[in-house]
This record gives structure tokens, sequence and C-alpha cells, in this order.
């Protein structure tokens, strides 16, 4: 049995603690939040204590693992001092907001001989790792051409989402999404140019990113600058030697979890009518904790996120950034 701790009782503290709840490997001892009443509600729903002093969570040795979900500018501070601690740590996505502070946890890690993985979802994801597991295959020859897009209005459920500050902008929060997964399927891109529209508060919460990979090149459209009653929409479409994979996802509301969905994810091979390609149903959440809870349980690092690449995601969207406030194409060093 893993002891695990939620510091951050916010929408995404909500998702991976309720994650942890349906885990019968975890128990979840407390649920911290500066916030008491959010603190209470979550721990009251999933059976933990409910504290606001997250020093509480440090000094108890029982916990084995700490998942931070602070928002972004406090990844740093709670991961490196949970690992000082001889805490395992899982962080929401992005590992931090930039590629300094990035090395400060990973050396905090290999300084504590635990592990930090960033809970980079779309590559426990159902859809994606069918996507994945069709390249791998070869089915349809080598890559050729990939192209990806996420759009959202801003998120609503907590205000520092519109400070760029505090998320990154848009580039940082929700590009890297589909940065990664791009990285996953295809390495370290060699360089890339993006343009963008700035959102209210000056971050870059529109762009558009070309990128150069060793072996294909690559488009990613990202947007937190649809109307309210924009649907969440994403799509990744793969264009090889022999056919295409296309994926298609729209939401019934403005979050992704909201209302009845629409989805697709088909395989258009030469030659062939187009067919669905089948995926192993699931819950990419419950999966890539459930993941780490057994890193952790067997000792194993973590491979199907590593630290390096965590980082690598940074580097990219600091390279957007970079590329949007410059106007020219930026290389990946």
């Amino acid at each position: 049995m893993i002891t695990v701790s939620v510091i951050g009782a916010g929408f995404m503290g909500k998702t991976h603690a309720r994650a942890y709840a349906r885990n019968p490997a975890v128990r979840i001892a407390y649920v911290a939040d500066k916030i008491r009443a959010r603190a209470e509600s979550l721990a009251a729903e999933i059976g933990a204590q409910a504290i606001t002093d997250y020093d509480t969570i440090l000094l108890d040795s029982s916990v084995d693992l700490v998942d931070v979900t602070l928002p972004t500018p406090f990844h740093p501070e709670y991961a490196i001092r949970a690992l000082e601690a001889d805490k395992h740590v899982v962080v929401e996505k992005p590992l931090a907001l930039n590629t300094e502070e990035a090395d400060r946890m990973l050396e905090a890690a290999r300084a504590a001989g635990r592990f930090l993985m960033v809970a980079h979802v779309l590559r426990f994801w159902p859809e994606y790792l069918a996507i994945r597991s069709v390249l791998d295959s070869q089915r349809l020859g080598a890559p050729r051409q990939a192209s990806a897009f996420r759009l959202s209005n801003m998120p609503q459920w907590s205000s520092w989402f519109r400070d760029p500050t505090m998320t990154g902008g848009g580039v940082l929060d929700i590009q890297i999404h589909d940065l990664d997964m791009l990285n996953w399927l295809f390495g370290k891109p060699l360089r890339l140019m993006s343009t963008g529209l700035r959102g209210e508060m000056g971050g870059w919460d529109h762009v558009m990113t070309l990128l150069e990979y060793p072996s294909i090149k690559a488009s990613e459209e990202c947007s937190f600058l649809m109307p309210l009653d924009f649907p969440f929409t994403v799509g990744f479409k793969v264009l090889c030697e022999r056919g295409m994979i296309e994926y298609y996802f729209r939401a019934g509301g403005a979050s992704f979890e909201m209302g009845q969905p629409q989805s697709h994810l088909l395989l258009f091979e030469n030659g062939k009518p187009n067919q669905p390609i089948p995926i192993d149903p699931g819950d990419g959440y419950e999966r890539e904790l459930a993941y780490f809870v057994d890193c952790v349980d067997k000792g194993r690092e973590p491979t199907i996120i590593t630290g390096a690449e965590a980082r690598l995601a940074v580097q990219v969207a600091q390279a957007s950034a970079r590329s949007l406030e410059t106007g020219g194409i930026v290389a990946i060093e």
C-alpha cells in the first residue's frame, strides 16, 4: 500500500485525488489547500484528512508520494521540498515555467534518490497510445508530416489562468501537451517558428507553430481565446507513406469532461476502406497515476515520461515563446 498526499485541491487536484481514490493500492492521507473549505470538501469525498499546512505532509514519514497540483510557479518549491523530505513526487504539467527551474527540480530528485514524474497525461491517453502503436508497427510506413490542434476558451475554474506570469500563457500551459506528444513520437525538434495572438493580460494565448524534427515536419495550433461557448476541441493527424491516422475529439461543453463528446480515431490505408483504430479503454489520469504508484511500489524509475523528456517539453515551449517575441526561427539546442 502506497500512502499518497495531494497538495492543491483545485481542478487538477480533484482529478488526481479521485483517480487515487479508485486505486486499491493507494491510501490517501492528506488533501492540502490554503483554502480550508476546498480541502475539506475534497478530503471528505475521498476519505482523507484536510489540512492547510503543507509542512504536515512533509513531516509525516508515513507519506510515500506527494502529488503537487499547485499553480506552475509553485512547482519547484514544493516538489523540491517534498523530495528533500524523502518523498517521491508527481507534479502536474508543465514541470516548471523555465528550464532553469526544471533543472533545479531534476537535480533535487537525483540528490534525494527519489522519483519525480511530470503528469503529461497524453502519454497515457487511450487514443494517443493507439496512435503511437500504429506508428511503431510501421503498418503505414514512415511518417511524413504531422499536425495537432488544441482549442479552448480560457479555463473558468480559476482566475489565475488569465495571468501569464502564473501559467506562461497558452504557449506553456496548453500548447505543451501537443509539443510533448510530438516529441514522444518524433524525438527532439531541430528548430521551430511560431506566430500568435496575445490574451487580455499579455500572454501568448493563441499560437501556431511549425516544427522541424530530424525525420518529419509538424505543425501545432493551440488557443485559450475561443469564445466562451466554444466546445473544447482537439485533433491529431499523421500522414505516412501508405496512409494517414486522424484523431478528432470535441467535448459537449467548454471543458473536456462536459456533455456528450464527438470523437473518432481513424486509419486511412491506401487501397482499403477507412476503419476505426481500436483503443485500450480507460481513464488517462487513472492510468498515469497508477503507473507512478506502481513505479514507487516496485522501486522502478519511470520511463514512459522521464524527467529529461518533461524538461524538453518546457525547452520547446520556451523556444516557441521566443519565436513569438522575435518573429524568427529558433533552434532547439
